[in-house]
C-alpha cells in the first residue's frame, strides 16, 4: 500500500483540489508541502496535534515539510467557521504565542518552520493592493461558502482579506520554497483554493500546485475531539497536565477509538486492527484506550510523565491518594478550584463556606446530612467535625469532594 492509499485507508482525507496533481506529488516526491498554524493561543491543542502527526507522516515518507507559523494571518483572524469577528490579539500577545508555538512545532513536527510575517513585514499597503490585489477576483471570493455565511452577520475588510493573505502565502512558498501541496482541515478548503487560484493566475494552468483537506476529528457524540468539560486540551503541560490528557484519552468512547488511532498512532494499520480486535473481546479493560494514551503522552511529554499520569490515575481509582507526592497531587488536581487556609484546624461547615464550595452554612449542613461530603476520601457525617492541617496529605493539602465528581483542593499554609 502506497502512502496516499494509506491516508485514504485511515479515513483522514476529506477533499482534493486536483487528483492528478496530488498523485503526481506523491509519486515524484520532489516537491514540498506545508500546513499553517495560526498563533491564536499560547499553546497548540490536541486538534492541532492531528495536523502535526500528518506532517510527521509525510516527513517519514521522504517529503520535505514546512510548518507555517501565522505571524501575519494571526494578526487578522480566520473567519472560517465563525459567526462573529475574532478579537484581534495585541502585538505582545501574538509574539509570545508565536514563540511558544514555534518551540512546539520544532519539537513535534520535524518540519522546517517558516513565519509568514516575514513575507509581509517590508510590504506596504500600496504594494499589496497593486501587486497582489489586482489579481484577486472579488466575485470569486464572494462565492466561497465561508464568506457567504459571514456576510449574513457582517464581515470586516480585515477578515475578508484573510483568504487573500493565505492564498499569497501559498504562492510565495510555491515560488521560493518549492512547495506544491497545502494541507489543512476541511474548514480550510476556501483558503486553500484561494492559493491554487492565485498560483494559476500567476503561473498558468501547467502549475503543480494542489491542496488537500483533512476531515476534522469529531467524536461519535458530534463534539470536537480535544475538548473536555473544562476546555481545550493543550500540548503545554503548564496548561493541561499529562494526567488530564491521560484522563481525556482513557475516557474516550469505544466508538471513537478507530478514528483516534488512525489520526494519532504511528502503528501500522495491521497493528491497529489487532489492538482493536483484542479490545473488543474485553472492552471494559480499556486496552485500546490504554495503548493509545501511552503512545500519545509518551510522544508529547515523555515516558516519565506518562508513568506519573498512570500512577496518579491508579492511586485515585484505588482511593490511595496518600501514596501521591505533593507534585503528583498538584498535577492530579491541577484545574480544580483551590482554597488557601491559614488555620491549623477549621470546622467542616466553616471550611465549606469560606472556600466557597457551598454558598451557605445551611447548604453545608444539608450536604453533610446527605452523606455528600468527603475529606481525604473519608465520609464526613458529623457537622461539628474539625478538619486539621496535620491530617492533610504531607500536612500540605486536603482534598474535599462534594458528591461524586466535584473536587476541591485545600492548601494549608
Amino acid at each position: 500500500m502506497n502512502f496516499l492509499d494509506e491516508l485514504k485507508s485511515r479515513g483522514i482525507i476529506n477533499n482534493i483540489t486536483n487528483e492528478d496533481k496530488v498523485k503526481d506529488f506523491f509519486e515524484k516526491k520532489d516537491k514540498a508541502l506545508y500546513i499553517g498554524f495560526d498563533p491564536t493561543a499560547i499553546s497548540l491543542q490536541m486538534g492541532n496535534y492531528a495536523m502535526i502527526c500528518l506532517l510527521r507522516r509525510f516527513k517519514e515518507n521522504g517529503f520535505k515539510t514546512y510548518a507555517v507559523l501565522g505571524g501575519a494571518t494571526g494578526m487578522i483572524g480566520d473567519p472560517s467557521g465563525k459567526t462573529s469577528e475574532r478579537n484581534l490579539l495585541d502585538k505582545n500577545t501574538l509574539e509570545q504565542n508565536c514563540a511558544n508555538i514555534k518551540k512546539q512545532l520544532e519539537k513535534f513536527s520535524g518540519a522546517e518552520i517558516f513565519n509568514n510575517f516575514d513575507i509581509y513585514k517590508d510590504m506596504n499597503v500600496l504594494d499589496f493592493l497593486r501587486d497582489i490585489g489586482k489579481s484577486i477576483n472579488v466575485n470569486h471570493i464572494l462565492e466561497k461558502e465561508i464568506v457567504k455565511k459571514r456576510l449574513e452577520y457582517g464581515l470586516s475588510f480585515t477578515e475578508f482579506s484573510y483568504s487573500i493573505i493565505q492564498g499569497y502565502d501559498f504562492y510565495y512558498l510555491y515560488k521560493n520554497k518549492n512547495v506544491s501541496l497545502q494541507l489543512g482541515g476541511s474548514d480550510q478548503w476556501a483558503n486553500i483554493t484561494a492559493g491554487t487560484d492565485y498560483i494559476r493566475k500567476q503561473v498558468g494552468d501547467k502549475n503543480t500546485a494542489c491542496g488537500m483537506t483533512i476531515n476534522l476529528l469529531v467524536k461519535s457524540d458530534g463534539t470536537k475531539f480535544g475538548k473536555s468539560e473544562k476546555g481545550a486540551i493543550y500540548l503545554d503541560k503548564r496548561l493541561t497536565s499529562p494526567y488530564a490528557m491521560y484522563q481525556m484519552l482513557i475516557n474516550s468512547a469505544d466508538a471513537d477509538l478507530k478514528n483516534l488511532y488512525n489520526y494519532f498512532s504511528f502503528k501500522s494499520l495491521d497493528e491497529i486492527n489487532k489492538i482493536l480486535e483484542d479490545h473488543q473481546k474485553e472492552p471494559f479493560k480499556k486496552l485500546g484506550q490504554k495503548i493509545l494514551a501511552e503512545e500519545i503522552i509518551t510522544t508529547i511529554h515523555g515516558k516519565n510523565d506518562y508513568l506519573d499520569a498512570l500512577k496518579i490515575s491508579e492511586c485515585i481509582f484505588k482511593n490511595e491518594i496518600e501514596k501521591l507526592t505533593i507534585e503528583e497531587l498538584q498535577q492530579a488536581f491541577f484545574s480544580v478550584p483551590s482554597y488557601e487556609c491559614d488555620k491549623k484546624e477549621i470546622s467542616i461547615v466553616d471550611l465549606l463556606v469560606e472556600s466557597k464550595i457551598v454558598d451557605s452554612k445551611r447548604i453545608a449542613r444539608e450536604l453533610i446530612d446527605g452523606k455528600s461530603i468527603y475529606v481525604n476520601n473519608k465520609l464526613i457525617d458529623n457537622k461539628e467535625e474539625l478538619i486539621k492541617k496535620n491530617d492533610g496529605y504531607n500536612k500540605s493539602f486536603s482534598l474535599v469532594r462534594k458528591g461524586k465528581k466535584n473536587y476541591f483542593l485545600i492548601n494549608w499554609k
